[in-house]
């Protein structure tokens, strides 16, 4: 059951990575916060409930010419411009699990996990605990075998 939790929410993860933003641009259900300097598209909860959220990471940068040097305007103050360096895609499922999606450009995707405990599993980790056996008596020992007696050589047979 574990194993099948563990390769349906990374297939969740998966998908929403891949469809995800094209859905949310597509489907006009966007909200873009751009006072914060950050994009926010949600999207409405796709067929299985899930409610995936994706924020792109910004950065305000001056830009330079050819030569390195900082581009200035008639003013003499830097031109700066804002750059999309990576986003931030969470994907909430209706049992409670938050799924954390960061990736940067020229770096790793980093996934984090927030699993809520589920109250059944509770109870089937306490039915799989069992009561202690009481202790059995002891066996009364048994008496000694009395010895055989030796049988007697049987002539005509060497020995």
């Amino acid at each position: 059951m574990k194993k099948t939790m563990m390769i349906g929410s990374a297939a969740a993860l998966a998908l929403a990575a891949i469809g995800g933003s094209a859905y949310a641009q597509d489907a006009g259900d966007t909200d873009t916060d751009t006072d914060a300097g950050t994009d926010v598209e949600t999207e409405a909860p796709e067929s299985n409930g899930a409610i995936v959220t994706r924020e792109d990471i910004v950065e305000e940068r001056e830009v330079v010419d050819e030569n390195g040097d900082p581009v200035v305007d008639e003013n003499g103050v830097a031109v700066t411009e804002t750059v999309t360096t990576g986003f931030v895609q969470t994907v909430e499922t209706p049992s409670g699990n938050i799924h954390t999606i960061t990736k940067e450009d020229g770096s790793r995707a980093i996934v984090e996990h927030q699993r809520t405990e589920r109250p059944d599993k509770a109870e089937r980790v306490a039915k799989a605990e069992r009561p202690e056996r009481p202790e059995r008596p002891e066996k009364p020992e048994r008496p000694e075998r009395p010895e055989k007696p030796e049988k007697p050589e049987k002539p005509g047979r060497p020995g």
